[in-house]
């Protein structure tokens, strides 16, 4: 029986234990583990998991795939508190926003008989902690998979079946570009929001102006609700790509304000309203899809197992890659000898 463990049963985690027990997926132990009792107790509520353990060591001593759901920050001493513990062959992965700095430790912590996988399935909600969890969470949304230079095939297909199990669409992307990518979409869209929070609210008319604050205000404030350590260690682990976006975002707001700022003229009525339109169409197509492709086809020349291969290869181990070994050397021994058979006939 395959073992997955989650170490970090907060919202992320407890929703993969959920999701997991919830798949068609048979044979398999989901086991949870967390520092902090209180989210070890949530989880419990939740029913996340078939086991949940205290001890680290417990948890891993069997696992097949272990995910790391932890404030990204944390990993590093989490790496290399369980590096000597991790049962050869298995296979490390995470769910953390940022990805080159926890690709980094897994290179330099984990020890050569794991696999390590980035994973960062791109879903969540501004309320943390395993009592908000939901099997859903990961349905129909793009699972980021990064493999490490040095991760197997099989590994990669591991985590591409585990993502799907789940219910999301694995998408292969470069280190690179995934901290980038999310820094525009997903880290750079939680500074604005903390942004405006701030200056509204440093405001020394904020006991009115909060007062006039209704649906609109809430809405883009809504991500400023969310995680503060969650939110701190992605700024700190992806400072620079953060960094570039909020220029790029000063720019555009700049053009904005030199069309308003105008010396006392009226604004050019025309231009002002081609930003709306033009922000409106390129909002209506995203919502269309019609600049989503589907999940990215994996790198040209690598051959990595389909997702039954994987199925196989995760709930079999490698007994059943033995059996499948020699049942083929069994077949290919039963045509020589018959070929054998025929010629001397």
């Amino acid at each position: 029986m395959a073992q997955v463990t989650v170490i970090g049963t907060g919202l992320i985690g407890t929703s993969l234990g959920l999701a997991l027990r919830a798949s068609t997926l048979r044979n398999l132990t989901v086991v949870g583990t967390d520092a902090e009792h209180a989210a070890r107790s949530g989880a419990q509520r939740k029913q996340a998991f078939d086991r949940m353990e205290g001890r680290l060591g417990n948890a891993i001593e069997e696992a097949d795939i272990i995910v790391l759901a932890t404030p990204v920050l944390a990993m590093r001493e989490l790496m290399a508190g369980m590096a000597p513990y991790l049962p050869e062959g298995c296979v490390v992965t995470d769910v953390g926003s940022t990805k080159t700095q926890v690709l980094q430790w897994a290179d330099e912590l984990l020890p050569d008989s794991v696999d390590f996988v980035g994973g960062h399935p791109m879903a969540g909600r501004e309320t943390p902690g395993p009592e908000n969890a939901d099997a859903s969470l990961f349905a129909g949304k793009p699972y980021c998979v990064i493999p490490s230079p040095k991760a197997d095939q099989r590994a990669v297909g591991e985590i591409t079946t585990l993502a799907e199990a789940v219910g999301a669409q694995p998408y292969f992307i470069g280190v690179d570009e995934h901290d980038s990518f999310v820094a525009a979409v997903s880290h750079l869209p939680f500074m604005l929001s903390t942004a405006l929070v701030g200056c509204t609210s440093k405001s020394a008319n904020w006991s009115d102006i909060g007062q006039l604050a209704s649906s609109g205000y809430r809405d883009i404030t809504r991500l400023a609700g969310g995680d503060p350590v969650m939110h701190r260690d992605i700024c700190v682990s992806n400072s620079q790509p953060i960094v570039a976006w909020i220029d790029a975002f000063i720019r555009e707001l700049y053009e904005y304000r030199k069309l308003l700022d105008t010396d006392g003229a009226d604004p050019d009525t025309q231009a002002v309203g081609q930003v709306f339109e033009d922000a409106l169409l390129a909002r209506n197509k995203w919502l269309a899809g019609e600049v989503n492709p589907k999940a990215r086809e994996m790198q040209q020349g690598q051959e990595y197992p389909t997702f039954g291969q994987s199925m196989s290869q995760m709930f079999m181990g490698s007994w059943g890659e033995r059996m499948l070994r020699r049942m083929s050397g069994d077949r290919d021994d039963n045509r020589r000898n018959n070929r054998d058979s025929n010629d001397r006939r």
